[in-house]
């Protein structure tokens, strides 16, 4: 499906959307409780749309000619995705930024 590095490109986006998310898990869990129950919802939802996406990504990622609806889909979620990204920003400043705190 996607050519010219845009695979690479949106696979790589995904991986750095894992590793972010899995130090924000980690300092989540390693949060006192106010903390956690302040940022629980948005990285939650945050989560869940990097699933979403990644799920979908994989469906249409080596499929020759993949539907439309599943081009749609996907990048549907990729734009959730992204939105969510930016609005976790200030979790992710308060949580991974050490100057933050």
């Amino acid at each position: 499906m996607a050519t010219g590095g845009k695979r690479e490109s949106i696979d790589a986006q995904i991986k750095a959307w894992e590793r972010e998310l899995e130090r924000t898990r980690l300092a989540l869990a390693r949060a006192p409780d106010t903390v956690h129950e302040r940022h629980h919802s948005t990285f939650t939802e945050v989560y869940r749309a990097k699933e979403i996406v990644k799920s979908r990504w994989e469906a249409v990622r080596g499929v020759y000619q993949p539907e439309p609806a599943s081009i749609q889909r996907f990048q549907d979620a990729l734009d959730d995705m992204e939105k969510a990204w930016v609005t976790a920003r200030p979790m992710l400043a308060d949580l991974l930024d050490p100057q933050a705190a």
